[in-house]
């Protein structure tokens, strides 16, 4: 019975991430994190300067001249819910950040080999990020410590990663280059079956012109997976307490966005969107993105500088 729930919430986290390869487990490190990178299309590898560095581009904490408290939420499907909660804090040495990402789902009916009722169980992933962030001469540098469990019913497993990225400043004002490796180590191992973490390499660049407004375009290569991901994206200051962001994420190598799925079409489906609200030194950001046959995804996060 334990292998039937171990297959069972594989199948929901292959639905709740296209294309997952088979050899490779903790889907949920592939889920976006926070709603002003999701609204502009996955596109924050050389934007990131916010707490939502730490799930993108760690090197980009080192950008954060105040303490800040970030935290997320997300109705992925058939109550399935996606939660961040951050915080850095810069220091004379360089800037210290903790992340905590928890992936749950509501309680799953089990059943037996012959498809007899054996009662319920509960399921969730979680990751614990400890992350250190430096400014050099010519830009920043940053590494993540991850420390990942996933459960599923009474069967666990728990292992480690590692990411490391860097920002550069270019010799054209306002743009910058980013590099980033993320999910560097040894996969989780359920009962006799082990896989690899997805390991992704993420190159962007970010250019904001003078009147504030940011372009964005990333790259993503995820080897196990065989496909290659770019992202385009762009945030928008429309008032001094409004910012209004769009974005599109598509497959350039790889099936990561399918056919026609639900009604949607493949050119659709990487659509994102999203609108951020300020208030002093809080603010509060949603993103909207469509996600094939499960419909669309809802993010909200709330930030505040002290």
């Amino acid at each position: 019975m334990r292998s039937y729930k171990v297959t069972l919430w594989l199948i929901i986290l292959n639905l709740a991430i296209p294309a997952q390869a088979a050899d490779t487990t903790g889907a949920f490190l592939k889920i976006g994190v926070g709603a002003r990178p999701i609204g502009m299309g996955n596109a924050f590898t050389a934007v990131a300067d916010d707490i939502n560095a730490l799930a993108w581009n760690p090197a980009g904490l080192a950008k954060l001249n105040k303490r800040e408290l970030g935290v997320m939420h997300a109705e992925l499907f058939a109550d399935t819910y996606y939660d961040f909660l951050g915080y850095a804090h810069p220091t004379r040495l360089g800037t210290l950040g903790m992340g905590i990402n928890y992936l749950s789902q509501a309680e799953i009916e089990g059943r037996g080999l012959n498809r007899e009722i054996s009662g319920k169980f509960a399921a969730y992933d979680l990751a614990v990020t400890l992350s250190y962030a430096k400014p050099i001469s010519i830009g920043d540098l940053g590494v993540n410590l991850k420390l990942l469990k996933s459960r599923i019913g009474d069967v666990s497993a728990t292992g480690w990663a590692v990411d490391v990225g860097g920002i550069y400043k270019t010799w054209i004002p306002g743009l910058n280059a980013g590099l980033a490796v993320q999910n560097l180590g040894p996969g989780f191992k359920f009962l006799d079956e082990g896989s690899r973490l997805p390991l992704i390499f993420a190159s962007g660049l970010g250019y904001q012109t003078s009147i504030g407004m940011i372009l964005a375009l990333d790259v993503k290569h995820r080897p196990y997976d065989s496909n290659t991901l770019v992202s385009f994206g762009t945030e928008y200051p429309a008032l001094s307490a409004v910012t209004l962001r769009a974005g599109y994420l598509a497959a350039l190598a790889g099936n990561e966005t399918g056919t026609v799925h639900g009604g949607q079409s493949q050119d659709l489906r990487g659509l994102a969107t999203g609108l951020g609200f300020k208030i002093s030194n809080c603010r509060l950001d949603y993103a909207f993105s469509l996600a094939g046959e499960l419909g669309s995804v809802h993010r909200f996060s709330l930030g505040a500088k002290f």
